[in-house]
């Protein structure tokens, strides 16, 4: 969940309702947001990425009407200034996340709204150009009609291998997963197989139905992988496989695990965000409606999950939440609603050794936050 470098200077954030994509200084030491500000204008940027070689970022555009794009922006680190190299149409409305592959060599992204995934070519210089998309659609509607009419498109997680990425379908209650390989188009590269003019998928993992998959991470040393479920507020294990270029991800048994204190009923609340600390650990989850991060111990043998801290996120309906590079400190993005419009960011200090985090966190009014990234 690393982000940027060691020592960064910046904390870029995106948006839901604000002008576009702003800024912030950066203190390690004290955990501390300075003045915000806008970095540059662009069409609702709630999602991030960073090349891992080169001083570029991603946003999706999330936005509809066919508008629906991935923004590429060179990174001026001294000043924090951000420079638009392209803008490639994502392929479907509401695009809700983007990644970029272990070596730098594709993007994808997924649309939320348009029930589809695409991923695209980076040229030398951080440039975009699309290589493929794979549009997805449901015969009858799930347990969830009002949310499972269609498929809804979530995350694109790639493999720590760099060899298969990861999407939810939140509307079909499965995980795609689809082989990342050579290109076979002139501009070379590495973009998701294809056999023309379809996009291959190299396996599928069912969720449990109505649950709702949202977002997944890898353990980042066993062949484990959490799945967080938005309707139910759950999150379940599976077990990661890959053998003769086969891959197999199979749900564990008896491995699910709410996100909601005992008692809550289900009604309103929709788990959002999960994240693996670096030693494997401890996962953290974000739930909105409750407001509430959990913090749960990772046994080492089996991988099942045992809560170990639960408090509030410090906002109104938090979208995205991750550790800073220092590891000191848990900066999550609340929207904002009702009473508090605007949204904050709230800063929690983190200690690596148990996992826990600081009862009461720091606080900075921001513009309906979505993302946070460090540079």
């Amino acid at each position: 969940m690393a982000q940027g470098h060691a020592a960064p200077r910046w904390v870029f954030l995106g948006t839901d309702k604000g002008k576009g994509i702003y800024r912030a200084r950066w203190d390690a030491a004290t955990g501390t947001i300075g003045a915000i500000e806008l970095a540059v204008e662009t069409d609702r940027p709630d999602f991030f990425a960073i090349h891992p070689k080169l001083p570029v970022m991603y946003t999706v555009n999330s936005v509809g009407a066919g508008k629906g794009g991935v923004s590429g922006y060179r990174i001026d680190k001294a000043s924090g200034a951000l420079t638009l190299i392209n803008r490639a149409s994502s392929h479907g409305d509401g695009p809700c996340a983007v990644s970029v592959g272990v070596n730098g060599r594709e993007v994808f992204v997924a649309n939320y709204t348009g029930g589809s995934v695409a991923s695209y070519n980076v040229e030398s210089e951080g440039s975009l150009h699309t290589m493929n998309a794979r549009d997805f659609s449901l015969s009858k509607p799930g347990l969830v009609p009002d949310r499972q009419d269609k498929s809804h498109m979530h995350c694109v997680v790639v493999s720590p291998n760099d060899d298969f990425m990861l999407s939810c379908d939140l509307g079909a209650d499965l995980i795609r997963i689809f082989e990342i390989g050579m290109s076979q188009g002139d501009k070379g590269g590495y973009v998701l197989h294809s056999s023309a003019p379809y996009m291959r998928e190299a396996g599928v993992a069912a969720a449990r139905a109505g649950s709702g998959p949202r977002h997944v991470a890898f353990h980042p040393t066993k062949k484990w992988l959490y799945c967080i479920h938005e309707l139910d507020s759950t999150v379940d294990l599976y077990d990661w496989s890959v053998a003769a270029g086969k891959v197999e991800m199979k749900l564990r048994e008896n491995s699910v695990t709410s996100t909601l204190a005992k008692g809550t009923p289900l009604a309103g609340n929709t788990a959002c965000e999960l994240f693996v600390s670096d030693d494997g650990r401890f996962l953290y989850t974000c739930t909105r409606g409750v407001d509430e991060i959990v913090v749960y111990r990772i046994d080492h043998s089996t991988g099942l999950l045992t809560e170990h801290q639960r408090l509030s996120t410090g906002g109104k309906i938090p979208r995205y939440f991750t550790l800073d590079p220092s590891r000191k400190w848990l900066v999550c993005c609340n929207q904002g609603a009702g009473t508090t419009p605007v949204g904050n960011v709230t800063v929690f200090a983190h200690d690596a050794a148990t996992g826990k985090l600081s009862e009461k966190p720091k606080v900075f009014a921001a513009e309906t936050p979505m993302f946070t990234l460090f540079v």
